[in-house]
């Protein structure tokens, strides 16, 4: 099995791979933004550049924080003429389809 992108980092340095992670950490508590929302921003992110290993990744942890299928669609959504073009939102949407099965 491949590695995640954070275990690859942390194959090639793991202080590296710390720093991200704690800066990541960080970054999720830094406000009041509950982390079911944090994992919604973080997903629709990552369906705007196409990041499918790291979409899944974060769609699965708001999934995992109570997030609902419906709640992850929104969240596409809402980048859609914004951030993510149309062609994104749509694969994104297959994206969450997958995992919803």
């Amino acid at each position: 099995m491949a590695l995640n992108p954070a275990q690859y980092l942390a194959s090639i340095d793991a202080d590296t791979a710390a720093a991200f992670g704690a800066l990541r950490k960080s970054v999720m508590k830094s406000g009041p933004l509950d982390e079911k929302t944090c994992e919604l921003i973080v997903t629709a992110g990552f369906a705007a550049t196409g990041a499918k290993t790291s979409f899944n990744t974060h769609a699965r942890r708001a999934l995992a924080v109570g997030a609902t299928v419906a709640e992850l669609r929104q969240a596409v959504l809402v980048t859609f003429a914004a951030t993510t073009m149309f062609s994104d939102v749509i694969t994104a949407l297959q994206w969450i389809d997958e995992l919803a099965e």
